[in-house]
């Protein structure tokens, strides 16, 4: 189904926008049943600034009867693909979302981009339910120069501490389908970054070299920052109660704990971390030869769960990229005074764009402390031909580029 944007003339005449942003093969993986979204919009022009009501309607299957999760997905959905739509960002969903769920009036208000947010209605059927929302959304604009240059990002398969916790379904794989799953989270949503490689390998980020191995992978896959996970816990829980506790929930739960760091490739210096954590229900047998790769895993109430964290991971880790300057490095130094370097189309990179040179040094205090030199080229560089994953760049005023060499770097600052 193909959703289509409705909205009004100054006279109050219904006007039929088509829309195709709402395919739904970019929306949440895991869910039976396809989750979509109508949008109506609603503005008001006050001068510069403006207002937008955007109504959503959100789908999501009722698995193994837990309602409460099925209403939650819906909304969550609802909200994100609106605020996606907007311009907005996407980090406050589940909070803005969990507060929708658990108050009486059925409405919340939240600073920033979200002013207010109501549930409209709710209709359940045999094996979903829908869920309409309304949200008063003001997209908060970046003003940085470099928000509109592509960062690129490379990982590794994640590893997962215990490796005992995997036996339960079989799913050793889940650090590469984790890995998967957040590239192409990033293919489909993300607005300032892209994971432009993954090692077919998994990377021990949890030892202590872990800021030597971050800046080695970025130099080796030419990519300006390094993600690194490690799955501390995905271990399940199986109640055991005896007869006369027969009130008790023996229902089994599998938790989700996932440490993750967002490394500067050049320098090693941390960006952004967090820890993710969830549980859920899980209702296959402990001997179960399931694989995370498997659709019965990521259909799953835990599968489902899963992809919502992973969600949030690629919403978190792209809005810290926003305004951070776009590097990439200087690949060979071309005859004529020019320059090759790893910045081209993908990033965002055009024809006429000025670009900084610099170098950096490794020097040592009294106490023996290592430490980052930069020196600023005084002479800026102009592209002249972009290419998809590098461009050729000349001196902006037709200066010598002196001392300039190989695995320098270039900055759109």
């Amino acid at each position: 189904m193909k959703p289509v944007l409705t909205g009004f003339d100054d006279e109050g005449n219904t006007q039929r926008l088509s829309m195709n942003m709402c395919n739904k093969s970019n929306f949440a993986a895991g869910v039976s049943r396809s989750l979509w979204a109508v949008f109506c919009l609603f503005t008001c022009l006050c001068g510069q600034s403006y207002a937008a009501w955007f109504e959503t309607q959100g789908q999501a299957a009722v698995l193994n009867g837990n309602k409460v999760q099925a209403k939650q997905q819906a909304t969550q959905e609802a909200l994100r693909q609106a605020m996606l739509f907007a311009g907005a960002s996407v980090t406050s969903v589940q909070q803005l979302t969990n507060g929708l769920l658990n108050s009486e009036r059925m409405e919340i208000s939240a600073s920033g981009e979200v002013k207010e947010l109501q549930l409209v209605s709710e209709t359940w059927h045999d094996d979903f339910v829908t869920v309409r929302v309304r949200a008063d959304i003001f997209p908060t604009d970046q003003h940085c120069a470099s928000a509109g240059y592509t960062k690129t990002i490379a990982t590794s398969y994640f590893p997962v501490m215990e490796r005992q916790h995997t036996q339960d379904g079989q799913i050793q794989e889940i650090g590469q389908q984790l890995a998967q799953k957040l590239q192409y989270a990033f293919d489909t949503t993300a607005q300032y970054g892209v994971i432009s490689t993954i090692e077919p390998y998994t990377v021990r980020w949890q030892a202590r070299q872990v800021r030597a191995q971050a800046t080695a992978l970025a130099a080796q896959t030419q990519a300006q920052f390094v993600l690194t996970g490690v799955i501390e816990d995905i271990s399940v829980h199986r109640p055991q109660h005896s007869a006369l506790a027969f009130w008790k929930d023996n229902a089994p739960t599998r938790s989700f704990r996932f440490k993750t760091e967002l490394i500067d490739g050049v320098n090693g210096a941390p960006i952004f971390s967090k820890t993710y954590s969830m549980s859920a229900a899980w209702e296959f047998d402990k001997f179960a030869q399931l694989d995370a790769s498997t659709h019965a895993f990521w259909q799953s109430a835990f599968g489902q769960s899963l992809q919502e964290q992973i969600q949030q991971m690629q919403s978190d880790i792209d809005l810290s990229l926003a305004c951070v300057p776009a590097t990439g490095r200087v690949i060979q130094v071309v005859a004529n005074n020019s320059l090759s370097v790893s910045l081209g189309r993908q990033h965002g990179v055009m024809v006429g764009d000025e670009l900084a040179l610099y170098q950096i040094q490794e020097v040592n205090n009294p106490r023996g402390e290592t430490f980052l030199q930069y020196r600023i080229h005084p002479v800026t560089v102009t592209v002249v031909e972009a290419y998809a994953d590098n461009a050729l760049v000349t001196a902006s005023d037709d200066s010598l580029l002196g001392n300039i060499q190989p695995n320098d770097f270039v900055a759109k600052r």
